[in-house]
């Protein structure tokens, strides 16, 4: 286990179950245009209200998550194919979740694997997250 995988992964983890919340409203200098601009839309949908809300991640969080996706990338595209799909389940499992983290029992029964392939499984997401960190670091630095 790589340590510093493991401490970015659960800040992944956390903010994946419980997202930071943001709420915009609509501006009134907006409605005005559309009243005196180019007429009351019609049809389509009623858009999205008085306000809406999203949620807000961070940059870490963006990170990490693209990189876990492209793990189940097509080999000839670099990612890790049906195997990376595997290693995204698992993080999911081992890092998502809201309050105390389910028992390694408890992930080891979801995934329906050994204690041994559940231990070999998280080294290789941690190896294949940095690899793919490192590159993306770079790849960000060089721009």
């Amino acid at each position: 286990m790589i340590k510093s995988m493991d401490v970015l992964l659960r800040q992944w983890g956390q903010e994946r179950a419980e997202p930071a919340r943001e709420a915009s409203v609509r501006s009134p200098l907006g409605d005005t245009e559309q009243w005196m601009g180019g007429g009351r839309s019609t049809g389509g949908s009623a858009g999205l209200g008085l306000a809406s809300e999203y949620a807000q991640y961070s940059r870490v969080y963006q990170l990490v998550d693209e990189a876990l996706q492209s793990l189940s990338d097509l080999r000839e595209e670099g990612g890790l194919g049906g195997r990376g799909a595997v290693l995204y389940t698992l993080a999911k499992v081992r890092y998502v979740h809201v309050g105390e983290a389910p028992s390694v029992a408890a992930q080891l029964k979801e995934l329906g694997i050994s204690e041994r392939t559940y231990r070999a499984q998280v080294d290789e997401l941690h190896q294949a997250l940095a690899v793919r960190l490192k590159g993306a670091l770079r790849a960000g630095l060089a721009a």
